[in-house]
């Protein structure tokens, strides 16, 4: 069999019931599923109709949307046309969806919804090359003789049967090959202007396999899926592995959601980002600090001081006792099917990993990056080490750079930037893939990653300072919904902090303070957040240790362009838009 994405869409066509449903969104309370031999039917119409456009080989096709199974058509279709998607984040504004149309040359765009469509017109008459617009919604106020309907390209689907598709596909599939390029996934990171990552069916094949190896998924799991299928750690790991394993993947609303659908829909498995966890940490905390005195809480008190115990034994009467009566209704909130959370795209702080551990919800944290289609390496259900990001998989090679910098070597490397050659010579070297991190491996072949090399920064007493250790410590503090540690050729360190507003408010009436005074200026509340932090980072060295911090009243978001879609804060450009607070920090105005 080929090492393509198309042939292993043939085998789940083959092994399937063609009635079988096995994507579903919410729509009014009720989940509502695609069967099988619809969404090929859906498939083949969209990729037929791209090939009646009389377009190139490997011409791009651009999408905007949130995950649906439009999303899913649009992406396979593509592939089966052989042509090139570009996925484009629905949050981006209309300026960086036109460097991407433009850059990538993109044909085609397909947009979900009336705001994205508006996006694409502004800047229209920019890009002379894009020839069709591909909307996945019925309203029908804008007249352009570029939209398509995309019911219009359904309306004249065949009553293809099982064997029929089959047929089809395996005849479109001859001319697909392992070396092609599927995807261009543009990424900033944290830092710098938009690069376009190809990567090939192979890249993403070799990985997916590499997963199954590690989670031996099937019929019986189910996904939820919140991130963005636009990443390439959404799109592997919570499309592609398990649609081609035939796990069920349920779409969440929203990140909001999120908590009243693991138990609807009881998920085995969710890939997620960190700060998810650091949510539901925090969430644990606060019912309990808001808990009426009585037995109640103090049952819950003493059942998450034996959580935060790895001397007390899971086989102890102690932990059965405090899991009967009270881990597992908390694993209720789950859906109680839960086998593991997969945690990827940022560090995952060990605490909160080995505190959900203890209670009996197990994450996995691995590793990657778009560069590599994307896992490096992660965790085994057999052997999960917290504070590390797991093993290689199998068929990847990594190892440490003189200057710490982590280097990988596998066929998950992607072919490399579109239209940018000598960034692609910059980061593969004799074929080893300069990862931008810095990192260890330690006696048991578990990789630490201790920062990245262009977040170290050094002080102008000349210390190196890595701050994403200091802001891991400072975001265990309940109330600290996000931090950015700042001190890069400066004297001392300071940080920009975002409280969380309901544990802001009940900071306040624990300090008796009155909800209508400000209180991101109140004194007493600064002081708090200083004793707090001071007690997080007594153990660092003088150099690393906050000196000053400023309270933020707006949260890093996404939108903002703060955040990168991991939810990872971008730190030039928040340095760049907070520079007066910053300065004022050093006595500069």
């Amino acid at each position: 069999m080929k090492e393509t994405l198309i042939e292993l869409a043939i085998e789940l066509l083959k092994q399937t019931n063609p009635d079988e449903e096995l994507i579903y969104r919410k729509v009014n309370d009720h989940y509502i599923g695609t069967k099988i031999i619809d969404l090929f039917k859906y498939i083949l119409s969209f990729g037929e109709f791209i090939e009646s456009l009389k377009l190139k080989d490997n011409d791009t096709i651009a999408i905007i949307s949130e995950n649906r199974v439009e999303w899913i058509v649009s992406d396979i279709g593509s592939m089966l046309a052989k042509k090139i998607n570009v996925p484009i984040y629905p949050t981006l504004t209309s300026e960086s969806i036109k460097y991407i149309l433009k850059d990538s040359n993109a044909k085609i765009v397909c947009v979900s919804t009336q705001l994205q469509l508006e996006k694409v017109l502004q800047v229209k008459d920019e890009l002379p090359q894009l020839k069709y617009i591909i909307k996945y919604f019925n309203d029908d106020k804008v007249k352009d003789k570029l939209l398509i309907p995309i019911k219009n390209i359904f309306q004249g689907i065949k009553g293809y049967s099982k064997k029929e598709l089959i047929e089809i596909f395996e005849k479109k599939s001859e001319r697909i090959n392992p070396e092609d390029v599927i995807t261009i996934i543009y990424t900033s990171g944290t830092t710098g202007v938009p690069k376009g990552v190809m990567l090939t069916h192979k890249n993403i094949y070799s990985n997916l396999k590499a997963c199954y190896k590690v989670l031996n998924i099937g019929p019986e799991d189910a996904f939820l899926s919140y991130l963005p299928y636009s990443h390439i750690y959404e799109r592997t790991t919570g499309y592609y592995f398990p649609l081609f394993n035939r796990s069920k993947i349920y779409y969440a609303q929203s990140i909001d959601t999120i908590g009243l659908q693991m138990q609807e829909v009881k998920p085995t498995i969710v890939i997620t980002v960190p700060r998810l966890l650091d949510k539901m940490y925090n969430k644990l905390n606060k019912s309990f600090e808001e808990m009426p005195s009585g037995a109640k809480k103090r049952l819950f008190k003493w059942a998450l001081e034996v959580a935060r115990n790895p001397k007390i034994k899971k086989t102890s009467f102690r932990w059965m006792l405090a899991d009967k009566l009270v881990y597992k209704k908390i694993r209720e909130k789950t859906g109680s099917r839960l086998k593991f959370f997969v945690s990827g795209g940022g560090a995952l702080n060990k605490t909160i990993g080995e505190f959900f551990d203890r209670i009996g919800i197990v994450t996995l944290e691995g590793y990657g990056m778009t560069e590599t289609s994307p896992v490096i390496s992660v965790n085994r259900p057999e052997f999960n080490k917290y504070g590390t990001v797991g093993p290689p998989l199998d068929g990847v090679s990594v190892k440490i750079a003189p200057d710490g910098e982590i280097l990988v070597k596998g066929d998950l490397v992607m072919k490399g930037y579109y239209n940018n050659p000598e960034e692609t010579k910059k980061t593969i070297i004799d074929g080893w893939l300069h990862t931008g991190d810095i990192g260890e491996i330690d006696e048991d072949g578990h990789i630490k990653i201790t920062d990245r090399k262009k977040s170290l920064f050094k002080s102008s007493g000349g210390k190196y300072i890595a701050p994403t250790h200091i802001e891991e410590l400072i975001l265990q503090i309940p109330y600290i919904e996000q931090v950015l540690i700042v001190g890069n050729e400066r004297m001392y360190v300071t940080a920009l902090i975002v409280l969380e507003q309901e544990g802001l408010k009940a900071l306040a009436r624990e300090l008796n303070i009155k909800e209508e005074e400000d209180l991101f200026e109140n004194p007493k509340i600064k002081n708090r957040i200083q004793i707090d932090i001071n007690e997080k980072q007594k153990h660092l060295a003088p150099h690393e240790k906050i000196r000053k911090f400023t309270i933020l009243k707006e949260a890093f978001t996404i939108e903002n362009g703060e955040l990168t879609p991991t939810l990872k804060i971008k730190r030039k450009f928040v340095e760049e838009k907070y520079k007066d607070l910053i300065d004022k920090m050093y006595h500069k105005v």
